[in-house]
């Protein structure tokens, strides 16, 4: 979802809370094998690049498996997930009466359905035989648009992003929101980037592209000729688009309208047919960028018929080749790969438990906290989440750049914060998916199409603040600026982030990390400008946001100056919101973590003080492997810095690390106090 933001990874930590009341060895029985000493690069000195010397050895030892793009700590996590979600359908497909419209029998059917090759592979692309014949029959740009509205209605978003979430600036109520898409390829920066690596992910996406048109009947001239029709109308999209960093200033991609009045600021777009064919009534929706539906309708009456019908072609195969065969899954790998650096793809069951997740997410979650998430997990990670906002409030009272009115209003915010933990209170309801065992296709059209209709239902209504936008399977975690929360899934709360028994020097620096991380980021560069009510509204004095802007630029600078791989830095502004959370993060964990018994001593486990296994645990938890291709791919799409910086920026950040570790001004971590960007 556009409005959550969350940690990289596939995933990231969790856990409970279990504050130890003595720091003694012996009274921690597994402590001492919490941080792996074997790990350690001995020829790295922690003052010069603290990542390498706590993983260095383990990653000079460790060979990325071929299906991964990286390995590390929370890959090994996620194959645990899948594993255990894959049995929950295993065990279901035994069992011969499961009711229909059961979550038992969608759950597993669709698994099965997925999980079909024999039956996906004797299909070919047979089920997408009519959709494209009726592309193929366009005879005008109402045509594309009808279709593209079509697509939509089955849960296939094209050429624009529609979706229904709350209005930024009257974030109880549900909005129609309208923002840029349509591109094959990552972001705009893709179509125009000169970069040697860059250049080969778009020659393989055309490959893809000719591919996918021969495999659905054409010549190789013709397969070839309708790749560069395809290529011609992305990039036409790509230039009224967007910069990822334009995109991360919420007011500027805020533009609320009155329907009559969107023809006129979108150079004619027939704006009512659009919205009667997506079901849109109301009178007034959000664009977020006005300039690209103008520039998107100008391409599409300048821009030959036939572009677009290839356009509309080549995505309709793109969207569904999960399921149309080995032939298109490949060729769909083969470019992905350049992406990513993997040499082979996932495993099958691996691939359809996540679609499964995808498609059903609370289906599969309800089975699989009923399986493997204790309710008292719940309430031991509420109180450590407790411990850290309360943490969070001595940081704001303390600051000495910020005015006493403004502390107020953040103060304020910062105990509205709702917590959600594990799972939903309430569940969707999908008993009228029809789902059947032997039709992967026709599940995945039924999945997006109740999906469509729930999100279109929701129009214009009060906002239901207890959704959630993750599955509690995930191994990740999130917070939502319109609704001032912080989410936690159940997939999360648990090993090797969390230890029931282990000391306090090791959560702290892992799960109470992520906590301060979704914290800081009500107030980040973007988080900052929503109130405790979730709307984009000032609340700051305008001295108190120049100081803050001044150090938030601090950050910018300090990110634009690392190397992520070969010439490929950090882009300090894409960054910046992620860079503040994960300095604040840091920041709020190690002030709680010193409020601890342990925090208070000096007693070594493993040769470790305390402060020392609490930045072990820091670097432990990106303890990444990653492949020079998904780095790259990082660097030029996310807004997360990658796992060497997200240990090595926020220690650089925190005065603590220097005491711990007695880091010098001749050292190469070490940044004068003036450029340490202490915000909170």
């Amino acid at each position: 979802m556009n409005m959550s933001n969350r940690l990289a990874f596939p995933a990231i930590a969790g856990g409970l809370l279990l504050l130890a009341t003595s720091c003694q060895q012996a009274e921690h029985p597994v402590a001492a094998n919490l941080i792996d000493a074997s790990s350690v690069d001995s020829a790295v000195r922690p003052q010069d690049d603290f990542f390498t010397y706590a993983n260095g050895g383990w990653i000079k030892r460790t060979e990325i498996p071929a299906s991964q793009s990286a390995w590390g700590e929370v890959y090994v996590l996620n194959d645990q997930l899948l594993e255990r979600m894959r049995s929950i359908p295993d065990s279901l497909s035994k069992v011969t009466d499961l009711k229909k419209g059961s979550i038992e029998q969608q759950v597993a059917d669709l698994y099965t359905s997925l999980m079909d090759s024999a039956g996906i592979e004797a299909k070919g692309l047979d089920p997408l035989k009519e959709e494209l014949l009726s592309v193929g029959n366009i005879k005008d740009v109402p045509g594309v648009l009808d279709e593209v509205c079509r697509e939509y209605v089955e849960g296939n978003g094209v050429l624009f992003s529609f979706s229904v979430n709350p209005d930024d600036k009257n974030s109880r109520v549900e909005i129609a929101h309208f923002d840029q898409g349509g591109l094959g390829l990552p972001n705009k920066d893709y179509y125009f980037n000169q970069d040697t690596s860059v250049k080969r992910v778009r020659e393989a996406y055309q490959t893809y592209i000719t591919e996918a048109f021969a495999l659905s009947g054409q010549d190789s001239a013709q397969a070839s000729k309708s790749s560069a029709r395809v290529m011609d109308a992305e990039l036409a999209l790509a230039k009224v688009s967007k910069s990822p960093v334009d995109l991360r200033n919420p007011n500027a991609n805020y533009h609320k309208l009155a329907v009559s009045a969107l023809p006129g600021v979108t150079g004619g777009l027939p704006w009512k047919n659009v919205l009667g064919h997506l079901g849109v009534t109301l009178d007034t929706v959000l664009v977020g960028q006005p300039e690209y539906y103008k520039g998107m309708y100008e391409a599409l009456q300048h821009l030959p018929l036939e572009d677009w019908k290839a356009y509309l072609s080549f995505h309709l195969i793109d969207a569904y080749a999960p399921v149309l065969g080995h032939q298109v899954q490949d060729a769909q790998f083969a470019y992905n790969k350049l992406l990513s650096g993997q040499t082979e793809q996932k495993e099958r069951w691996k691939r359809s438990i996540q679609l499964v997740d995808g498609l059903i997410g609370d289906a599969l979650g309800q089975l699989y906290v009923q399986k493997f998430f204790p309710p008292e997990a719940k309430a031991r990670m509420k109180e450590l989440v407790d411990n850290l906002q309360a943490t969070y409030a001595e940081h704001i009272q303390s600051l000495d750049w910020m005015s006493d009115s403004t502390k107020q209003k953040a103060l304020t915010k910062l105990h509205a914060i709702t917590k959600k933990i594990g799972y939903p209170d309430k569940w969707k309801d999908y008993s009228s998916v029809d789902i059947v065992r032997g039709d992967a296709v026709h599940n995945i059209r039924q999945c997006g199409a109740y999906e469509y209709q729930r999100n279109l239902k929701k129009l214009g209504k009060p906002v239901d603040r207890s959704e959630w936008y993750m599955t509690p399977p995930t191994i990740d975690a999130y917070y939502n600026p319109t609704a001032n929360d912080i989410n936690f899934p159940a997939g999360i709360l648990q090993p090797p982030f969390f230890y029931q028994h282990g000391d306090d020097a090791v959560n702290y620096g892992a799960i109470g990390l992520v906590i301060g991380h979704e914290m800081t980021h009500g107030f980040d560069d973007q988080g900052r400008q929503y109130d405790a009510d979730g709307n984009l509204k000032d609340w700051w004095s305008k001295e108190d946001a120049d100081h803050f802007k001044q150090k938030a630029d601090l950050v910018v600078r300090q990110y634009n100056g690392y190397t992520a791989v070969d010439t490929f830095h950090i882009n300090g502004s894409l960054t910046l919101g992620e860079n503040i959370a994960d300095i604040g993060g840091l920041s709020i964990a190690y002030g709680a973590f010193k409020k601890t018994p342990q925090g208070k001593d000096s007693t070594r486990i493993d040769g470790l003080t305390p402060d020392q296994r609490f930045f072990r645990s820091l670097a432990q938890i990106w303890r990444v492997k990653s492949r020079p291709e998904v780095l790259r791919t990082q660097v030029l799409t996310n807004e997360h810095s990658t796992p060497q910086f997200r240990v090595n920026g926020p220690a650089a950040s925190l005065d603590a690390f220097y005491n711990t570790y007695n880091v010098q001004p001749t050292d190469k971590m070490y940044r004068p106090d003036s450029l340490r960007a202490h915000i909170w």
